[in-house]
């Protein structure tokens, strides 16, 4: 009997004619071959993530991609496991633009996986990023939200990529947030909310929505994000 992992993609949304679609990516570990299970502390995380974009107004599908196993494993493992997600997405919705949301090593992931078709927006939470990464080009609008007390990955490589981001002229903003660690359960609902709120304003000509950010520190940070075409907030 075949015991090796596969990854899998669960639906936690799956509108009939959705008009964008989020696939949400867990964290993991630099090394690690032990497979992912639906409990898994790292899995589970980001379940509320989802939970949360499911209730976004209009038809937004959400899936949320459990990687085969726990580590990168210096061979980039999860990055095919995302490549193959994306093939699972656009053949349920052709042609229909992607939000990617990863934590730490799914944050990771990606920002390799940007410039796949139909990726319109990247949201790395709290993101594990190397020197010299693939990072999204243009046409793409990217978001790294990191806490300034994250002590597992690290802030400043995360502003020096987004600041080499802005230098190309690419739509790429950082969002610092105060008192905020890398599990992001210091702050959870804001988290959340700047997840929810970006991904909104991105597609709201696809979602029926006004595209005018809520009233408030996360609707102005929204704001800065999608208007500017590129900033660094602190919230």
């Amino acid at each position: 009997m075949d015991r090796t992992p596969v990854a899998s993609l669960v639906w936690d949304a799956e509108p009939a004619a959705a008009a964008a679609v989020v696939l949400v990516m867990h964290g993991g570990a630099v090394e690690g071959h032990e497979p992912n299970r639906p409990w898994s502390h790292n899995v589970a995380r980001l379940v509320p993530f989802a939970r949360a974009l499911k209730r976004v107004p209009g038809p937004l599908a959400v899936a949320r991609l459990r990687f085969r196993v726990r580590g990168w494993n210096g061979d980039a493992m999860p990055v095919e496991d995302a490549r193959w997600a994306l093939g699972q997405v656009r053949a349920a919705y052709p042609g229909v633009p992607i939000a990617l949301v990863g934590h730490s090593m799914g944050g990771r992931v990606a920002m390799h996986v940007g410039d796949e078709a139909d990726v319109r927006l990247v949201v790395g939470l709290a993101p594990w990023v190397e020197p010299g990464d693939p990072r999204p080009g243009a046409g793409r609008r990217t978001v790294l939200v990191h806490g300034d007390r994250d002590v597992i990955c690290s802030l400043a490589r995360t502003r020096e990529a987004v600041e080499a981001m802005q230098r190309e002229g690419l739509d790429a903003s950082l969002v610092r947030v105060a008192r905020a660690d890398h599990a992001m359960l210091v702050r959870a609902r804001l988290w959340t909310a700047l997840v929810t709120e970006v991904v909104a304003a991105t597609f709201a000509r696809e979602l029926g929505g006004s595209g005018e950010p809520r009233s408030g520190p996360v609707g102005a940070v929204v704001a800065q994000v999608v208007h500017g075409g590129g900033a660094t907030i602190d919230i």
